[in-house]
């Protein structure tokens, strides 16, 4: 369903005037001397190049849902990034990546939906929604129709290359 090694790699500390600085510049730099990012410009970041949940971050990180991110949104994820020191917050994180509308649950819609944006592979709508139903049914162990977020950590704790 992911992969949080990605988020393995946060640093331990908040950002120093120094790296703030410094990712400013970059931020110029890739928005063509521009302050703002565009999610193409996002995505030539090396260090998150290739990321499957890149465009989701990206909606998340950009406050004013405007399709671009300006310095204080880049700001405010990599203060979120680096605050991500233990396993709960990482699975906090991940969870309001897969819980699109904020409603503190993850349906079989939102799963569907993150399916689709990380199918690498290719599997036809019917075999993603057949993903999904044997995830509601395996991890929906309240019955309740969504994934609270104990459940969600049940089930991204499941999968070897999440938990």
């Amino acid at each position: 369903m992911g992969n949080l090694q990605s988020l393995e790699s946060s640093e331990k500390h908040s950002l120093s005037k120094a790296e703030l600085e410094r990712m400013e510049r970059r931020l110029k730099r890739l928005g063509r001397g521009e302050t703002e990012l565009a999610l193409t410009d996002f995505q030539l970041i090396p260090e998150i190049a290739g990321n499957p949940f890149l465009a989701r971050i990206f909606q998340l990180s950009d406050r004013n849902c405007d399709g671009y991110m300006d310095s204080q949104d880049l700001r405010e994820l990599m203060l979120r990034l680096t605050e991500l020191r233990d396993l709960e917050a990482k699975h906090r994180f991940v969870f309001g990546i897969y819980d699109a509308d904020g409603d503190g649950f993850v349906t079989a819609q939102d799963l569907h939906r993150q399916l689709q944006e990380t199918n690498t592979r290719g599997l036809p709508e019917d075999k993603l929604w057949k993903v999904v139903e044997a995830t509601m049914e395996e991890f929906d162990t309240d019955g309740d129709g969504a994934l609270g977020f104990e459940e969600f950590v049940e089930l991204i704790t499941a999968v070897p290359s999440v938990g």
